[in-house]
């Protein structure tokens, strides 16, 4: 029986999570192709509503998706529930039993899954279950935990072995780990006995490459809190195994290597854990579905140590869904529609057989309207990936060149192929009759440049006079700066997540959607690949170029930025014995690797490039022409050996001056070449700056470098092969240093204090703040919902999140003079700022209460009565922030064909605001500035 024939009205399923799981990709790739049948209505809840809102306020919906993670109200949840009565797919109550890993292993224990051994330390009275969780837990389970509920300190022994640790009667020894009883705390230790030589490894949420450390010399156990202590298990090839379930049918398991090997982490281009699928026993896959059915949670995660054909459950996480596999996200929508089909049934037949028949089945659907809907969505965003900006200069006295000056010698810029082309004849011209003075390898480089990237539409010629040489010219050549392959590649599926976003959201914000950019190149590219995916094939996108407000900075704001960038290079250049006698560093957060002198960081750094630099030409000068092939056969992006090894030379020319002075704004030519090459010259940064006698023959692969030892190390270089990179230690030292130094120069670039960042970022922002204060009220007037696209580039997203950190809930708590917050980073290719409008009506059954009207943005009054007009609408602002492409350590990143990152999710970076405080708040930053807030947006 086909049960489209039940769904009349179609069943909707309510997703009621924190945003940062309800909007993931895994999550919206699995409901895109539910809602894709056109047999089911998504409604999001949004945390706006979750967490401000009265359960018996949130949306209506047949189908729960509702589930735990930091921060959900997990009570509000089961009120929800209990009152309208949907179909959970994952059972709220019994995820209070997921909270403590006492309980996990009661329950597990209790439903006959194996476990590793282990003693338990209750400092706390032992594990607090809910009243609504205590029946799903059982007498059994809840009887096992009161046994274990107290221990008395003097009960808890480590003897004198160093190896021993006693609980009452139980006696555990080394190794064992100890878990803290609270299952969001992650820091767990492992302590290894005297035999294994001692110590701890501390394990963590993964902080990019790393997810443990290793604390040599004794070590005991923690004294504060309660703990469970395992016996350590030694996991056959040295890794783990997680599984993920879909009703207790299905389990689909992954591994990664184990974080005890050496904590370094491994990741894919997407930012995620390296891991493999595997496939599970006949026991794991009964495991598995004892798990899904004890818990109550259809859609699960735990994990699964193998050690000497025993597998071993631990660690249940509650609702996870695999990251980036396509097939799961099938199956899983599969079998999801399956259930929720069978769900529909039961609910059909009820209305004639009566309440019996109903199951667990969801009442018939009342009349839904959602409390909040997001109206619109303003995004600034930073262009895709680009290939380094670079130039090459040389004065020439070739009768050729110097005639490329033009009419009374006053100098020209040449830009396309055919002025390009005048200027690529001219150098053939002077190679083939050079004046004495100029250098035949000069001419031949620039020749070789220019016929290299003379089709790029970035690249240009400038002739000018030589000021301090009478009848020669300035040549100088200009190239980079494109979007790259891997930007149309990012900004595509950066462009194809938010179509999915969008419509699962609200569909009519796909409806009005119009995109501004600046006039570069590689704007206008990101743009055309972004709108393409957003939009889908055959639509035309409404773009319109702003260089007035996404490119000009005013002359005003580039002063501010120069004195910023004055004081940051009388910084790097003072000799002082530290910072504290550093003039230039008062009131400035130095990162502790360079606090102490900050001149000496900066020397070393350039001796790490002179060095690579000196190892790099030794390598052209050994190899010949086949041997420095081999070493990278491809190039993209019109690079070349010789290339690359020009690029090189300039960034030691630039950041460290003949007369030994130091320009720390060059760092983010350096940071951005090491990063570049990391992404599309992987091949040939591995080789060319190691020692000539490391390299290998040209004929021949070069072995992996084994990086780590011991037989859990070795089983899991099989899988996880050690990366050529992890062996080159100066190259990892230049670019953790050129980020460090990067990090702090552009923090500081865009103004040295609170005042000198609000004040440069008005001035550059004042037309982009325009635009959004128009925007927002006409998202707040509009009967219809829109999306504004502004790209542009990464100056005026830096200043524009200057502004946006003055508000409140932002990082730094909306205070102009808290200059202590590191949260945000590096604003990497793509990263983007977002401006959520989200409207509030009355639900149709909401018999004109007006007692729910918090957070109102008095834009009209409060939220109605019994009798009279209808009630105004409320409106609330909530900014979203991304990163973008970014990968914190990404020499560590295996990356694909394409050689691109993928672009990390939007964060909430303020809380929720009323729109006409948000609003108030840009038109007050215009006001304060004396600037012409009568402009009119385009």
């Amino acid at each position: 029986m086909d049960g489209a024939q039940f769904m009349d009205p179609a069943p909707v399923i309510g997703v009621c999570a924190m945003d940062s799981k309800a909007r993931s990709k895994p999550m919206g790739s699995v409901l895109e192709r539910l809602r894709g049948l056109g047999r089911y209505e998504v409604v999001y809840f949004g945390e706006k509503t979750i967490l401000d809102e009265a359960a018996a306020a949130w949306p209506k919906c047949d189908i729960l998706i509702a589930f735990f993670s930091r921060g959900f109200p997990l009570g509000k949840a089961v009120e929800y529930a209990r009152l309208r009565r949907p179909f959970s797919v994952n059972a709220l109550e019994q995820q209070y039993l997921l909270l403590d890993r006492r309980v996990v292993l009661a329950v597990l224990g209790q439903a006959g899954v194996p476990t590793p051994a282990h003693v338990v330390v209750s400092r706390d009275g032992g594990p607090q279950v809910p009243a609504a969780a205590r029946q799903a837990a059982g007498a059994e389970v809840l009887a096992a935990l009161r046994a274990g509920a107290v221990t008395d300190e003097a009960q808890v022994v480590e003897e004198d072995d160093g190896d021993t640790l006693r609980v009452g009667g139980r006696v555990i020894r080394k190794p064992f780990v100890e878990k803290p009883a609270d299952a969001e705390d992650h820091n767990i230790h492992i302590y290894y006995a005297r035999a294994q030589g001692g110590g701890v490894r501390r394990l963590f949420r993964k902080v990019g490459n790393r997810s443990s450390e290793f604390v040599a010399g004794p070590a005991r156990v923690r004294r504060q809190g309660s703990f469970v202590y395992e016996e350590f298990v030694e996991v056959d090839g040295a890794v783990d195994v997680k599984v993920y379930t879909v009703g207790e049918a299905f389990a689909h398991a992954e591994t990664r290597k184990s974080p005890v090997v050496d904590g370094h982490v491994r990741r894919t281009s997407d930012g995620k854990e390296m891991r493999f699928a595997t496939a599970l026993t006949a026991a794991e896959r009964e495991y598995a579905r004892r798990v899904a059915r004890a818990f109550g949670q259809r859609v699960c995660g735990f994990d699964i140590l193998r050690a000497g054909g025993r597998s071993l459950v631990m660690d249940v996480n509650g609702w996870s869904f695999v990251k980036g596999s396509e097939a799961y996200y099938e199956r899983a929508a599969r079998i999801l529609h399956e259930r929720f089909q069978d769900v529909e049934r039961r609910r059909w037949l009820a209305r004639f057989a009566g309440p019996d028949a109903g199951g667990d089945a969801a009442p018939a659907s009342a009349p839904r309207g959602g409390r909040w809907a997001l109206k619109a969505v303003l995004d600034v965003c930073r262009h895709a990936d680009r290939t380094p900006k670079q130039k090459t200069k040389r004065v020439l006295r070739s009768a050729a060149i110097v005639g490329l000056l033009g009419p009374g010698a006053a100098g020209a810029t040449m830009r396309g192929e055919p002025e390009l082309r005048r200027v690529l004849d001219a150098l053939a011209r002077a190679r083939r009759d050079p004046h004495p003075a100029d250098a035949a390898h000069d001419l031949a480089r620039l020749h070789d440049v220019l016929r290299r990237k003379i089709a790029q539409p970035g690249t240009k010629a400038q002739a000018r006079p030589a000021p301090d040489a009478p009848g020669a010219a300035v040549l100088i050549l200009k190239w980079g700066g494109e979007c790259t392959h891997a930007g149309v590649a990012q900004a595509q599926d950066l462009g194809r997540r938010m179509r999915t976003d969008l419509l699962l959201i609200n569909a009519a914000l796909l409806g009005d959607v119009r995109f501004a950019a600046s006039a570069e190149r590689r704007v206008q590219s990101t743009v055309a690949a972004y709108a393409g995916a957003l939009l889908g094939p055959g639509a035309a996108p409404h773009v319109t170029v702003r260089a007035d407000m996404l490119d000009d900075s005013p002359p005003a704001a580039k002063r501010g930025m120069d004195a910023a960038k004055q004081r940051l290079r009388a910084l790097f250049n003072h000799a002082g014995a530290g910072a504290g006698a550093n003039p230039h560093a008062r009131g400035l957060r130095l990162p502790r690797e360079m606090a102490a002198q900050p001149r000496e960081f900066l020397r070393g750094l350039c001796a790490v490039v002179a060095r690579l630099v000196a190892r790099m030409d030794a390598n052209f000068a050994a190899l010949d022409a086949a041997a420095l092939h081999a070493l990278q056969p491809d190039w993209c992006c019109g690079e070349t050996a010789d290339l690359f090894r020009e690029r090189w030379h300039k960034i030691l020319r630039d950041l460290r001056t003949a007369d030994h002075q130091y320009d720390p704004a060059k760092a983010g030519e350096l940071y951005d070449s090491i990063k570049y090459d990391a992404l599309h010259n992987r091949r040939f940064l591995a080789r060319i700056f190691m020692p000539t006698d490391q390299l290998p023959p040209h004929h021949q692969e070069p072995d992996d470098d084994e990086t780590e030892t011991g037989a859990a190390a070795a089983a899991a270089a099989a899988t996880y092969p050690p990366d050529p990179l992890l062996a080159q230690e100066d190259v990892r030292a230049l670019y953790y240093r050129a980020k460090l130094l990067f990090d702090f120069v552009s923090r500081y670039e865009y103004g040295a204090d609170a005042a000198q960042r609000r004040r440069i970022g008005i001035q550059v922002s004042a037309p982009l703040l325009r635009q959004l204060v128009h925007d927002l009220c006409e998202a707040r007037d509009a009967p219809a919902a829109r999306t504004r696209f502004y790209f542009t580039k990464e100056s005026h997203v830096h200043t524009l999140l200057n502004l946006v950190r003055l508000m409140p809930g932002a990082p730094g708590g909306g205070d102009d003079d808290d200059d202590d917050d590191d949260s945000v980073g590096e604003l990497d290719y793509l990263t983007h700022i977002i401006f959520e409008v989200y409207e509030r009506t009355p639900d149709d059954d909401d018999d004109n209460d007006n007692d729910n009207d918090n957070n109102n943005d008095n834009d009209g009054g409060g939220g109605g009565g019994s009798a009279g007009p209808a009630a105004p609408r409320e409106h609330s602002v909530r900014v979203g922030f991304s990163p973008g492409a970014h990968c914190l350590h990404i020499l560590d990143t295996d990356v694909d064909a394409t050689h691109a990152l993928k672009v990390l999710p939007r964060r909430s970076f303020t809380s929720h605001m009323p729109l006409a405080s948000v609003v108030a708040m840009l038109q007050g930053l215009l006001a304060d500035e004396c600037l012409d807030h009568h402009h009119q947006p385009q």
